[in-house]
């Protein structure tokens, strides 16, 4: 095969090297089977409504549906048991034997009936049986990815063959006769046998093991529980049986008025071949025009009301204008979306559910619902149809009814999709999950309580101190004897709370406690919980010979006095610290001193007194790191403007980054202006400060805090923008329902980092294939070899900050968890992960961004760039002048900086322009080295 071809192949059709054969005798094969079908079908419908005439519809629909449920049944014992290829060649078999004896009985005239009604039947049967085993085989000859790329190809083969055979019917039926054309539709499903045969031994017999095809093929036990169990499974069973009963009751209207037209057995064969062929050339149409781009642009769940949609619309016509015309296109609506549109989207469904339970339901919904639905129909047209002969338009009005039923079902299914996308990532992601037993909230955290690590207890008693429930009190009571000193103190942090039950004996015991917090928490808690005594037991506290306790009461009493100068006055709250203060130079102990300093902090910072300022900031430079983290946060508990400055300084230190953060977001919301002020007056921050500050501005949901956090994502410094962005995703998360971010265009960002992205991917291949073709002989190539090297890594790493920060932006847009799951998916090593997580997404973008960012996110996926990629994305691959002309004009310092330290190694003058221009529009460190350059390349001989 040529190269040409195989490019189209691939390009158009996404079938690689090693496919392009199986592809084609699976292609071949169902286009046999789908035109045998447009033979047989058409022949039997016309000869059974001259015959029989349409009353006789409905009871056919009915028995249909009862040979096909016990063929169902018999069928599900034997598939996974036999061997698949025995079971499909025995169908194929039968249905060439029975189709020769009904062309031998046409054709000696003696077709009554009964016998009509087994041909009728056994059609019926063929058509459904012989689709689900082709599926089957196609599920075991291809592996799930290469399913996705090729099914759509391998389907169009069968509606290629409902053309052929419905203009083969057309052509021959009035000078063959309908008995005749059964010969030929046995005949192609002859060539069928060999072709099924040749598949199984050659490419799957030869290339899978047996465990392998067992896995493809899973035995069938009990599915209708499987579907029960399972609300996508119900929900999508419910959109297949709706749309059976409503295809149904669309053929007996579409039969009613042709039978009613047409009088002759042989014109009204040619009808329904010619009209069944149009709706497969309409189908064919669509398939390879535009199910790919309605599904793949608006989504499964958008694409699946096209079908009931224009259903609906050809029944409401039918209710004016009850002609043949309107029948025709209900009929066609029906006929040409199921097989494009519809079918692609219903296949996409079926995606995230794992492929055992897939394999199990995927016939049984195929035969069985079908057969119900079809028996459903024909008890309608019975029983509330001909026996209440009732007006052809009730069928019309029961359509509108039952497809809004289908809209139902399509809104539920689609959310059902989304969440088993959501949990088959999740699950892949963190290991196989097991069966979780939904339990009342009260009970999950009361066994914790019980029985949880140290850890769980912290957290379960965070939880709960948000929002205090009296139900706890006695299993966080019990709490107060643990082991953890941190545990008890948050225990007692819970119980202060509790207001209809105290624990004064308990916790009066903890003032003794060894660790300081716990003394100041039970204090706290006493002096909340015996207000009549309060004053006179701090007083004891403060007297203790205890000094522990007495710095502990000093603690507390500076935090229950800090807002209330009355009670600093009264207990003489500066004299107090300040006595204490001279005490410190008279412990020795090196640890004891420790302890009694940190609890000085910590009463200097509640007591919030100007004198006490100093020596905290003194102690904000002390070289024990446990004295230098307390003085930062009782700067904060100071609440004072003085200190922000020193705090902002210390968000550079990475050390204690943390504790200066939390310091700051103590402050509340009124921080924020303060930092802005700050940034604006200070022209050189450091680095690490810059990107420090927005987990600070990020804690508070206020419009100041948006405002300015959209201000720094303008920064010049890739670190600074993207911890800007991550801010607002937090903010996101905590705000959920902040509508501040809506204003912001959103949308303009995510477009704006998508073209980033793709100006990066096609410089990033421009300079690997200038890599690749530089050889480094003289010292000055190895030079440019190093510095290229570090751009292509810089590179790299934007492409990456690319990706992060359009999923950060569709966090601002989206659920903020759905898209920290699919990117977490994107990301993951399992490729059948990161399909799902692709798939998560694209059913959940706005069709403008899918156009956009599906293409970035697949190109992502690729271990490599290739030029193939670069092309499928319609990108233009730049010249190395390009490159620099682009880097440079980009608001990215560190790109430029490593785009002029590669001009000064190539020395070439060719750059002497753009490297000046360079020069008059920056300032600082690039402004420098742009000169260092220019010097460089002036010189160059």
């Amino acid at each position: 095969m040529s190269n040409t071809i195989r490019k189209i192949l691939r390009t158009t059709f996404g079938i690689r090297d090693g496919e392009v054969f199986r592809v084609l005798l699976m292609q071949l094969n169902i286009f046999l089977l789908i035109s045998t079908l447009l033979i047989v079908k058409p022949t039997v419908n016309g000869l059974f409504l001259s015959k029989l005439g349409i009353e006789a519809l409905p009871i056919a629909f009915m028995l249909v549906a009862l040979f096909a449920a016990i063929t169902s049944n018999i069928y599900a014992r034997f598939l996974g048991r036999i061997n698949l290829v025995r079971i499909i060649i025995w169908t194929l078999s039968i249905s060439i034997v029975l189709f020769l004896l009904f062309a031998i009985l046409l054709g000696l005239e003696v077709v009554e009936g009964g016998i009509l009604y087994v041909f009728y039947i056994w059609v019926a049967i063929f058509a459904v049986l012989t689709s689900s085993q082709f599926w089957i085989l196609a599920n075991v000859v291809f592996n799930a990815r290469e399913a996705k790329r090729l099914f759509g190809f391998i389907g169009a083969g069968a509606i290629a063959g409902g053309i052929f055979g419905g203009y083969l019917t057309t052509a021959l039926a009035e000078p063959l006769g309908s008995s005749n054309l059964l010969f030929i539709g046995a005949g192609f499903l002859v060539f069928c046998i060999p072709i099924t045969l040749f598949i199984w031994k050659y490419k799957v017999l030869s290339t899978q093991t047996k465990f392998q095809r067992r896995k493809k093929i899973a035995r069938v036990t009990n599915p209708l529980r499987l579907i029960l169990s399972s609300r996508h499974l119900t929900f999508l069973a419910g959109i297949v049986g709706i749309s059976v009963i409503v295809a149904k009751l669309v053929d007996y209207q579409f039969n009613a008025i042709a039978a009613e037209k047409i009088a002759d057995p042989d014109e009204l064969t040619a009808f329904f071949g010619f009209w069944f062929s149009n709706f497969n050339v309409i189908s064919l149409v669509l398939q390879v025009f535009l199910t790919r781009r309605v599904v793949g642009t608006l989504g499964v769940g958008t694409s699946l009301f096209f079908l009931p949609g224009s259903i609906l619309l050809g029944a409401l016509l039918l209710l004016i204008v009850p002609e043949l015309w309107v029948a025709i296109f209900i009929k066609m609506s029906d006929g040409s979306l199921k097989q494009s549109i519809n079918k692609a989207a219903v296949e996409l469904l079926a995606l995230p559910i794992p492929s055992e339970t897939k394999n199990q339901t995927k016939t049984f919904i195929d035969v069985f619902i079908d057969s119900v639905a079809t028996g459903t129909s024909g008890i309608i047209l019975i029983f509330f149809v001909n026996a209440l002969d009732l007006s052809p338009q009730i069928i019309n009005l029961m359509i509108i009814g039952l497809i809004t039923l289908w809209f139902y079902f399509i809104l539920k299914v689609r959310e059902e999709y989304l969440a088993s996308f959501r949990l088959k990532i999740e699950e892949s992601r963190d290991g196989k999950l097991q069966k979780k037993v939904k339990e009342p909230l009260i009970d999950k955290w009361r066994r914790v309580l019980h029985s949880g690590t140290e850890r769980q207890l912290l957290s379960a008693l965070k939880k709960i101190k948000e929002q205090p429930d009296e139900r706890f009190w006695e299993d966080i009571k019990l709490l107060l004897r643990h082991s953890s000193p941190a545990v008890v103190e948050l225990a007692i942090n819970n119980l202060y709370f509790f207001k209809q039950a105290v624990a004064l004996d308990e916790i009066e015991s903890l003032v003794k406690a060894p660790t300081q917090n716990v003394k100041v928490a039970a204090i706290e808690y006493l002096i909340e919980h015996y207000p009549s005594h309060a004053l006179q037991q701090i007083t004891v506290y403060l007297n203790d010979p205890d000094l522990d306790l007495r710095v502990a009461a000093l603690i507390s009493l500076a935090k229950e006095s800090r807002d209330n100068p009355t009670l600093k006055v009264g207990f003489n709250l500066e004299k107090r610290l300040k006595e204490h203060l001279l005490g410190i130079d008279l412990i020795q102990d090196p640890v004891r001193k420790q302890t009694y300093i940190i609890g000085m902090l910590k009463a200097m910072g509640f007591a919030k007194i100007p004198y006490f300022f100093p020596h905290i900031e003194a102690y904000l430079k002390h070289p024990n790191r446990f004295i230098q983290i307390q003085a930062i946060l009782s700067a904060g508990d100071t609440l004072n403007p003085y200190f922000i400055p020193l705090l902002i300084e210390f968000l550079g230190n990475h050390a204690l980054k943390e504790e200066a953060r939390t310091a700051l977001v103590n402050f509340g919301p009124e921080i924020v202006k303060p930092l802005s002020e700050f940034m604006e007056r200070e022209e050189a921050l450091p680095m690490a400060i810059l990107q420090a500050i927005p987990g600070v501005i990020g804690k508070f949901g206020t419009p100041e805090a948006v405002n300015l956090l959209f201000r720094q994502i303008q920064s010049p410094e890739p670190a600074v923008n993207m911890a800007a962005l991550r801010a607002l995703t937090q903010m996101k998360k905590k705000y959920p329902h902040l509508d501040l971010m809506k204003s912001k265009g959103i949308l303009h960002y995510i477009h704006q980092e998508a073209q980033w992205y793709q100006s990066t991917l096609s410089i990033l291949y421009t300079q690997i294939k200038q890599q690749e073709s530089q050889r480094p002989v003289l010292d000055h190539q190895g030079k440019i070899a190093k510095d290229r090297h570090y751009l292509i890594t810089l590179l790299e790493k934007r492409l990456d900050q690319h990706l992060e920060r359009i999923f950060r932006w569709l966090g601002l847009k989206y659920p903020p968890e759905d898209i920290h799951i699919i990117y977490k998916g994107i990301q993951s090593k399992q490729p059948d992960l990161r399909v799902n997580a692709l798939e998560f997404l694209d059913n959940l973008l706005d069709p403008n961004l899918k156009k956009v960012l599906i293409p970035i996110i697949e190109t992502a996926l690729l271990d490599s760039v290739s030029e193939e990629a670069i092309q499928q994305m319609n990108l233009k691959i730049p010249t190395e002048k390009e490159c620099f002309q682009v880097l440079l004009r980009r608001g990215d310092n560190p790109l430029k900086m490593a785009t002029l330290r590669l001009i000064a190694a190539m020395g070439d003058k060719e750059y002497v322009a753009m490297v000046g221009q360079a020069y008059e529009q920056e300032k600082g460190a690039i402004k420098d080295l742009a000169m260092e350059v220019l010097s460089t390349l002036v010189t160059v001989a």
